[in-house]
């Protein structure tokens, strides 16, 4: 994956956490008068359920769909949920601190220095994201990003 590739990448990660990180916060703190640690925990959860259950049913998470990035397994078919769900924990790990930020850190250096771009949570689930229009249909036709 090219570095303009990998900056999307990191971009899509962003923007899906923010899509759950700030209702959850919202709730849990707002509502419920959760500690912010308790949030967190809530939090890096649900981000793990919300990355699994996307990427089963849509192929995608929301931060991919409007990247137009997909995750597939190593082979460039539909990963199994098991391994989907593997890489989701492993990626809600990052939020920890020291050891998650550490383990993030290398992940971006991975992107950026490995030809695949594979990271640590792809290497943890045999995966791979790629651009939607680089996935087969089935068929043999190209899938063209919609």
């Amino acid at each position: 994956m090219r570095k303009s590739g990998a900056i999307l990448r990191m971009l899509c990660g962003i923007l899906d956490g923010l899509i759950i990180m700030i209702p959850i916060q919202m709730i849990m703190m707002g509502i419920f008068g959760a500690s912010v640690r308790q949030a967190e925990l809530f939090f890096q959860f649900l981000f793990a359920v919300y990355g699994t259950l996307f990427t089963e049913y849509w192929g995608q998470s929301l931060g991919k769909y409007f990247g137009r990035l997909k995750c597939v397994d190593a082979n460039g078919g539909k990963a199994p949920i098991l391994y989907v769900g593997i890489r989701e924990l492993v990626k809600s790990l990052y939020i920890v601190p020291v050891f998650g930020w550490a383990a993030c850190g290398v992940s971006i250096v991975m992107m950026f220095a490995r030809k695949d771009g594979r990271t640590l949570h792809d290497l943890a689930g045999n995966t791979r994201v790629v651009y939607r229009f680089e996935t087969q249909r089935e068929g043999g036709q190209k899938d063209d990003g919609r």
